[in-house]
Order: structure tokens, then sequence, then C-alpha cells
């Protein structure tokens, strides 16, 4: 098994699920109504992509996987010619399993493209790319036209904030000259499981009947890059989640045979840009008053930030409730907003918080205790770290049984707090909420 911390019953329980789901589908296939004959090959997407990851994660033989790679590449694209021709475009019929932001359709390329030899097979997978500019990132399509030379790129990219804390580091990673990739992927592999919490990693994860949910994911983007720009992995290669042996099967069997067209360490050729860092408001000039500035320093001037949240509460006078504040700030990385009992969601936001703002990685109390024990012990922990860095931590009381809670710069501490006074926005000091 590759999953390092898989369980071999939750995985048989898995593929006879699977495999229950599919059969189910083809028998009743022949008696649907074309609607649901259309739908009913569309999960073929779904179902082939998962089937493929678990089946690496499970351990799989690389010389069955490979022909699993094929049957399900043949199923996908017979699913996409019968959406194409019998499905509704305006109802979102789409005809394309791979999109660009999701992980599992990065988990298929990264399987099927390092795995399969045969020469025709990279235009074959191009076929299963959906062209929609929605469906596409610039990550995904720069290590697509590494291994499709005439894949096209887009004239512009509709950033994904959520696939943006995996994509944007092995970005970053590629943009810098070539001797220092090796050393920047090898920091964001240090960083790569923290990155997956919201994917379903944590560091006590128990994948035993009745606990948590299977974490069957690999850093499938990371080996693509590594393939594609021909990068000394000896850093990384004994992560847990490093998916080694494609690499190493790739490069024994594909790069200089089926790949052997592209010249060494230059990917698709063309220069990498890096994504900017989040563009910052001088706090202390700014002309944001009211909610405005409440929100822009919660958002510690992250502009991006603070718009977004601000277009989604619109501008009060006052609050009534915070529950649409709080969901907007914590939407985008800037806030803690948790049910009582959820620790790991909890913890991910504080992480989420601490990086936005560039104060380096945020672990918490592993537990046990869990519920609200732990995210009590968290808040403690992090509004001490906070402190250390120049920055503290705002509980606010909603008058529910969540926790909500900001971060603020210590030096504009006194003026949020008056702020939040004016508005309505009652403010507590972590040690005297989280400690009864």
């Amino acid at each position: 098994m590759r999953d390092p911390a898989g369980n071999a019953e939750r995985y048989t329980d898995f593929f006879s699920t699977l495999a229950f789901r599919e059969q189910s589908l083809a028998d009743k296939f022949a008696d649907a109504p074309t609607d649901k004959q259309v739908l009913f090959k569309s999960r073929n997407f779904e179902f082939s992509e998962e089937s493929l990851v678990h089946a690496y994660g499970a351990g799989t033989s690389l010389a069955a996987l490979r022909d699993e790679v094929l049957a399900r590449t043949g199923l996908m694209l017979e699913s996409a010619d019968f959406i194409r021709e019998k499905g509704n475009p305006e109802e979102w019929d789409n005809p394309y399993p791979f999109h660009g932001t999701s992980r599992t359709s990065i988990a298929l390329a990264g399987i099927a493209l390092l795995l399969v030899e045969a020469n025709d097979y990279p235009r074959v997978f191009e076929r299963l790319v959906s062209p929609e500019p929605g469906s596409r990132s610039y990550l995904a399509d720069l290590l697509l036209k590494s291994f499709i030379p005439d894949y096209a790129l887009a004239k512009k990219y509709k950033s994904d904030k959520y696939a943006a804390v995996w994509m944007d580091p092995v970005l970053r990673a590629l943009a810098v000259p070539p001797e220092q990739r090796a050393q920047a992927l090898a920091a964001h592999m240090r960083n790569w499981c923290r990155v997956m919490r919201p994917w379903g990693w944590k560091p006590d994860l128990d994948t035993r009947p009745g606990q948590d949910n299977l974490f069957c994911d690999f850093a499938f983007e990371v080996a693509l890059a590594v393939c594609a720009y021909d990068i000394d992995d000896s850093g990384f290669r004994n992560h847990p989640y490093y998916p080694r042996d494609l690499v190493e099967h790739y490069r024994a069997h594909v790069r200089h045979t089926r790949d052997a067209w592209r010249a060494e360490g230059v990917g698709p050729g063309v220069p990498v840009t890096a994504p900017p860092p989040p563009q910052k408001a001088d706090l202390a000039k700014s002309k944001r008053k009211a909610v405005a500035r409440w929100v822009e320093l919660a958002c510690d001037g992250n502009v991006d930030a603070t718009d977004a949240v601000l277009e989604a509460i619109g501008k009060p006078r006052k609050f009534d409730g915070i529950d649409e504040l709080m969901a907007a700030l914590a939407g985008n990385g800037q806030a803690i907003h948790a049910d009582i009992k959820d620790d790991e969601t909890l913890a991910i936001q504080a992480g989420r918080v601490a990086e936005d703002r560039g104060l380096g990685a945020f672990d918490g109390p592993p537990g046990p205790p869990f519920g609200p024990a732990r995210c009590t012990a968290t808040l403690l922990a992090f509004a001490e770290w906070l402190q250390a860095r120049g920055y503290r931590l705002v509980d606010l009381d909603n008058g529910d049984d969540a926790w909500h809670a900001v971060v603020v710069k210590a030096e504009y501490a006194a003026e949020f707090l008056e702020l939040g006074g004016q508005l309505r926005l009652a403010a507590r000091e972590p040690a005297d909420v989280y400690n009864d």
C-alpha cells in the first residue's frame, strides 16, 4: 500500500462500493431517458478519476495501473462522445473530465502521463481536457504543454483561491532559475501535508473503519513538475506522499522515448510567471472608514480580501449578527469561523490566517483531547503565537455556540476595538473566553 495512513479494509470497501455504483448505472442505462443517460455517462468521469487515484494509493502494481489507465481513458472518451451527441450544452452537460483546478484531475494526469509509454497517448489524453476558461488553470496548462507540445496556453487565467493554496507554491518554484527549483520544491514538500489539510490530511489521521475518511492523495502536481522540468528530486523523494515510483518509471521508460522531443530542463519552453504576492494597503495611510476600515484591519490590509468581503456583505452601518461577515472573512482566509466542536476546521483556518500574513506555519495542539477542548487549546496557543509576532487574536461574541475570531496587528488593535464598539461588534480577550 502506498497510502502511508491507509487501511486495507477501507480500500476494499471503496472498490466494492464503486463497483456496485457503476454496475447499478449500467443496469439502469438502457431504460433511462436521454437526460438521465447523459448524467450516467458523466458519472464515468468521477468514477474513473477516483478509481485510478485509489488504485495508486492501495498499492496496485504500475503495470496493472497502466492497463487501468488505458481502459479508463477509453471509457471516459466514449462517455464524452455520448454527452456531446446527446447532451444539452444549455444545461451544462460537460463532456470533459479534466478540470485544471481539481485534485483528482491532477492525479489523473500524474498517473496517466507519467505511466503510459505509447507515443500517441499524450494527444489522446488531450481529448479529456476541458477547453472552457473556467475549467483551466495556469499550472495545469503549463504541465500539460510539457507533455503535449502543441497544447495551447490561454491568454488569461482566472485565479481559483482554493486551488491556489497548492498551485501557487509550485508555480513559484518553477519561476525561479533552474538551479534553484529543486530547493524550492523541497521547501514546498516540507509544507505539503499542512497545505493538504483542507482536503482531509491531518497529523493524527486515523483511517480505521468508523474513524477518519481516507486521505487518498499524493503530490502528483509536484511529480509532474519534476518530470516536465527534469528537476532533481533527491531532497524530497522519500516524502511519504511523493509518488516517487511514477517519477522513476517515467525517467526510465518514457522521458527518453515518448518525450525525447523536449529539451532538458525547459518544460514547455515558455517563461513561467510567478503568482504575485497579495497586494497590501498601507494601513497607516488608508482612507477607508467605518465598516470598510474594520474589514481592512481584519484582513491586515490585503486589498483583494478586503474588497471581496465588502462585496459579500455590502457596507452596513452596524451589525445585528456576524454570521455573514465571519463567513465572508473565513472564506477569504481571514478569520476563524467554526462550529464549537470542529477542531480540525478551526486549526485549518488558523493556519490560513497565519500564512496570509506571512507569519509562517502555525501548528496547534494535535490532541487529544478533541472537540471543544482542542478548540480552546488551539485558540489560546494561537493567541500566544501571534503575540510574539506583533499580532493579536480578537474573539467576537455572537451569542452562539461557535468560534469567531480575527487577527489584527497589535499597533492597530486599539483602533480596531474602538471601531468594533461603534459597529456593535462585541470583542473579547482570548484569555477571558477560552480559559472558562
